[in-house]
């Protein structure tokens, strides 16, 4: 039977002393929110609630998993990229980079992410059919006021991503527009609860503090129906501990509050744990993505959530502490997608992200998108019984001719892997490809780039949308 492989990093008593540690945090610790119908509603469900301090019953902790679906799906806006969980085919899902301020075009300089580079990176992700959702960039573009850049990239990616869209609030008061303008893209506030093509961002920072924009995004989640991926953003040795264990807690347990606070307020909502570990290099300060012990962490969050609690979980599966799309570059993050294609994770992030996810990379992306399709591959196995084997026909050893010509060889030929942008020696004109990746991946851009754009809204959506989107700009302006 076709099995796959796997990567373990935690032993069983491990595991058990990890998730007691989670809810020891939870239960003794607690959180500090500032939130005050949040932290009404928490208490009413049984948490202790002291001033700007909740705590978390391990009865309640366990009630609130108790409401999470095992089985749910994220819908895409063209019906096309629907995402059910648990993936079908044991497999998992891939997204690109979010909050990355920076983008480096295929000719030019790396300049603050503007508009029209959000509708290019839209559409590249349309033809990206080794990713599967799109989330929101932290565009720039001087012609947007500051207070509603999230806004005007969604109702972009409203009008041309065909993909789920995750969505990162900037500020608390947004949080009701960008629900508004994905309601009137659904034709809907009740269409979007049965069908959300959304998911949103929710994240604690520092460790176990929730300020009001983080809760605020939970609260207006769980009251809308929208799913949550819920976040934490720790760096070891910075706001966590040193040791990648210490961290991996840490933010397992920052998710967990988060889950548990959005099953209280609405049971059965669905949840993807979303830890997104880094580490301080303490010669230079600065924030590591690709740290080799921190991806180890990563693989600790992945068996908590999945194994433990039989929660999907997300954290980055592509990415580089390098600007450049150098070897540095290629190497950590094949490393890390591949590690991570091997743990139980049900979602890859960080597609097309440099520079520890402070730049997006059309290149990048186009060039993730063959080493997912790599890793899938791996993650997916291979099947062992005499027919794969072609254990007969070895048997009569009657291969003085090999085996180019077998009927086993016909059947299975076209199973190997072939990615498309690798050279596989081909010959043209009598001569050897000499093109680089990088240059077949520019060749690939500017096929897509000469497509036509999709347009996933109507008329009257689209109108609608655009108009929530500038009431809410003057009004963020004024506020």
């Amino acid at each position: 039977m076709k099995g796959r492989i796997k990567f373990d990093v935690l032993t069983q008593p491990e595991l058990d002393l990890f998730k007691n540690r989670i809810e020891t945090l939870l239960e003794q610790r607690g959180i500090t929110l500032d939130h005050e119908p949040l932290k009404t509603e928490l208490a009413a469900f049984g948490c202790t609630v002291k001033e700007n301090h909740v705590y978390f019953p391990k009865a309640v902790i366990q009630k609130a998993l108790s409401s999470i679906p095992q089985h749910f799906t994220l819908y895409s806006p063209s019906g096309k990229y629907d995402m059910v969980y648990p993936h079908p085919r044991k497999s998992f899902y891939t997204r690109t980079c979010t909050g990355a301020p920076n983008y480096l075009p295929v000719s030019g300089k790396k300049h603050y992410i503007t508009l029209n580079d959000t509708a290019e990176w839209f559409h590249l992700v349309n033809h990206m059919e080794q990713v599967d959702f799109a989330a929101l960039p932290s565009t720039c573009d001087p012609g947007i006021p500051g207070q509603a850049i999230d806004i005007y990239t969604l109702e972009q990616a409203l009008q041309i991503s065909e993909k789920h869209i995750w969505i990162q609030p900037y500020e608390a008061a947004n949080t009701k527009y960008l629900i508004d303008m994905c309601a009137a893209a659904a034709k809907g506030a009740d269409n979007l609860r049965q069908k959300p093509f959304v998911s949103f961002i929710s994240c604690s920072v520092p460790i176990l503090k929730f300020k009001y924009m983080d809760a605020e995004i939970i609260y207006q989640c769980a009251k809308a129906g929208i799913p949550v991926q819920p976040c934490a953003l720790p760096a070891a040795g910075a706001n966590t501990p040193v040791t990648a264990q210490g961290t991996a807690l840490a933010a397992c347990a920052d998710v967990l509050a988060q889950i548990v606070m959005l099953q209280l307020l609405c049971p059965g909502l669905p949840v993807i744990a979303t830890p997104l570990l880094f580490s301080m290099d303490m010669q230079t300060t600065y924030t590591l993505q690709s740290n080799t012990e921190i991806t180890l962490g990563r693989l600790i969050c992945m068996q908590a959530f999945e194994q433990g609690y039989h929660i999907p979980c997300h954290s980055y599966g592509t990415g580089t502490d390098s600007m450049l799309l150098d070897p540095q570059n290629m190497i950590e993050r094949t490393s890390l997608i591949h590690m991570m294609a091997m743990s139980d994770a049900s979602v890859l992030g960080g597609a097309g992200q440099l520079e520890t996810a402070k730049t997006i990379s059309p290149l990048q992306l186009i060039i993730d998108n063959e080493i997912f399709s790599i890793a899938r591959r791996l993650r997916q196995g291979l099947a062992v019984n005499d027919e794969t084997l072609d254990f007969e026909e070895l048997l009569q050893g009657d291969d003085d001719d090999g085996y180019l010509m077998s009927e086993h060889t016909l059947d299975h030929f076209q199973e190997m892997h072939r990615p498309p942008l690798f050279y596989k020696g081909f010959v043209r004109d009598g001569h050897e490809e000499e093109k680089s990746m990088l240059d077949r991946a520019e060749e690939t851009y500017h096929h897509i780039m000469s497509l036509p754009q999709n347009h996933m809204l109507d008329s009257a959506s689209l109108q609608a949308v655009h108009e929530i989107a500038v009431n809410a700009a003057k009004k963020l302006s004024l506020s």
